[in-house]
């Protein structure tokens, strides 16, 4: 997310998959507070080799007085379900129940697992990956072919602005070998392939239906589990299930995405059943919606990272030590209080919380008002004596809550911060086009290797990283070298000299590691959330009981 409209991870590479990312306690915690799920169950050949989800019809029936409509409440619009469009998280987690992938991530956010690839090879240099499809179908019932999935994913690589960056370099020729193999030649060894190809952008698309059908993205369809029905983006989403998904039938048929802007009155319509599961309750709202013994509200472990965008292109900005000033003045404990009520984890590396590779070594910086006056000092800003302008999201009551923190603390250094709110779409093109100063952003991991977020954040030339403009030449040749390297206790050594050089040169500012946060009514059971962000795996087990 994945920051989500910039953009929302992990590897030690095995012959048929990757290894976790996720600490064992963010996995136990995972566990600790999600409900128990059943899935569906992932068979192995007899000689180990992955081949994906049985495809069993009819595993999962509604018990007698259930419901078959799941309904969400999403706090965002729709922008686009075009899977290379779209920007938003919302949208990005609901597009992948439309659209089956090669491979996808687990569950718990730890694994590669099969999609529409239900095996692949890997030659022994790691230079060729042969993927083997499935026999499955789009929701018109056309069968999916190797040239639909060289086709989307030569789609997404070309599309501007998007995420072909992560395959350009490696990526020699995508081969439709035969209408049910794939074959990826690189250019060198790419650890984080796998991973990438999971990403929600790499949805496989029926090439025939979008190109002959210039409405296609108003009422799409994949080979996922569902598909649209109708859509107003900014009101309701509409899906239904998809007749020719391969795997086993959902126990709910449909899937409406409500689009309630307003936090309370998500909160409002959770409480009159009008709605079954609600995202983003205010953090203060938590412990009265659980308190209602009919609603839950639960905190899953998340990869978002809450930042302060900083414009390194500024003149004042553009001084090292300013931005190290301004980090040494921050309370980030105040920070967490504030404005998330204690349930986030105080930010140090811009790598989402206990990752794979995340520098644990970095620590919190801690509140230093003399060395942050030191330092503008030495910037030629003795007793601070100047202003610095901070866009952020108007109603996002988290980050309005960061950014009067932030006015508070650098008070104390005599830097005066004006506050600019406005509209999300405003003030995210702000940073976009680099007509900001301080900035307010989030990012969320849409893959399971850390590649995707440290090529966003570091590497200039990819992503501007993070809209900083901040250019470092040695840690911008470590990203790439360790996307090459499929040694994991090299790739260990890579990212943590890749955090620790953003740590000390402060091109921005992570500010906390909140979960996300999500509250529903017990007549719910098995709504879940990865630490990706996506709830997909969920809808294909939950039950919804009357109410």
């Amino acid at each position: 997310m994945t920051d989500p409209y910039a953009r929302s991870l992990r590897p030690r590479w095995r012959r048929r998959g990757v290894q976790a990312f996720v600490s064992a306690a963010l996995v136990a915690a995972l566990a600790a507070c999600s409900p128990s799920s059943g899935g569906d169950p992932t068979a192995t050949s007899g000689d180990g080799q992955t081949t994906g989800p049985t495809t069993e019809e009819g595993n999962n029936s509604p018990a007698a007085g259930s419901r078959d409509t799941l309904v969400i409440a999403n706090g965002v619009a729709i922008d686009d379900l075009d899977p290379q469009v779209n920007s938003a998280n919302e949208t990005i987690w609901l597009v992948q129940s439309i659209y089956s992938r090669l491979v996808q991530a687990s569950e718990d956010g730890t694994e590669i697992e099969p999609d529409l690839a239900e095996s692949w090879d890997i030659s022994p240099d790691g230079l060729t990956y042969t993927f083997h499809l499935r026999d499955a179908q789009f929701a018109d019932g056309t069968p999916v072919t190797a040239d639909d999935v060289v086709w989307s994913i030569e789609r997404a690589n070309a599309y501007e602005g998007g995420w072909g960056f992560l395959l350009e370099k490696p990526v020699k020729s995508i081969t439709a070998t035969d209408p049910k193999t794939v074959t990826f030649s690189l250019n060198l060894p790419h650890a984080p392939l796998l991973a990438d190809l999971a990403l929600y952008a790499y949805g496989i698309l029926p090439k025939a239906a979008v190109e002959s059908n210039p409405d296609f993205f108003n009422k799409p369809y994949g080979a996922g589990p569902f598909m649209v029905e109708s859509m107003d983006p900014t009101t309701e989403v509409d899906m239904v299930v998809n007749p020719h998904w391969y795997g086993a039938k959902p126990n709910i048929s449909n899937v409406k995405i409500k689009i309630i802007t307003d936090d309370n009155a998500r909160v409002l319509a959770l409480q009159a059943g009008d709605v079954d599961v609600i995202e983003n309750p205010p953090g203060n709202a938590m412990s009265q919606i659980d308190s209602d013994p009919n609603l839950q509200a639960t905190p899953f472990p998340s990869t978002r990272v809450d930042f302060m965008f900083m414009n390194n292109t500024d003149p004042i900005l553009s001084d090292m030590r300013v931005r190290q000033a301004i980090q040494s003045a921050i309370d980030f404990d105040q920070m967490n209080q504030v404005a998330y009520q204690g349930t986030a984890v105080p930010g140090s590396s811009f790598m989402p919380y206990q990752m794979m590779f995340w520098n644990a070594s970095l620590g919190t910086p801690k509140r230093d008002l003399d060395k942050a006056k030191q330092l503008l000092s030495d910037a030629g800003h003795p007793g601070g004596g100047f202003s610095l302008s901070y866009v952020t999201v108007a109603g996002d009551a988290a980050g309005n809550a960061q950014a009067l923190t932030v006015q508070q603390n650098l008070k104390d250094i005599g830097i005066t911060v004006n506050i600019e709110a406005g509209d999300q779409t405003v003030t995210y093109g702000r940073e976009n086009q680099m007509d900001y100063q301080l900035g307010q952003r989030y990012w969320t991991n849409d893959i399971i290797d850390p590649d995707q977020v440290t090529t966003f954040a570091v590497d200039v030339t990819a992503s501007g990283s993070f809209h900083s403009q901040w250019d470092n030449a040695e840690a911008a040749k470590l990203v790439n070298d360790a996307r090459s390297e499929t040694d994991s206790a090299q790739r260990q050594k890579a990212y943590e000299r890749i955090q620790e050089i953003v740590y000390n040169e402060v091109p921005y500012i992570p500010l906390a590691y909140p979960p996300f946060r999500y509250a529903q009514g017990k007549w719910v059971d098995g709504f879940r959330v990865s630490p990706l962000g996506n709830y997909n795996h969920s809808l294909l087990t939950l039950t919804v009981a009357d109410h």
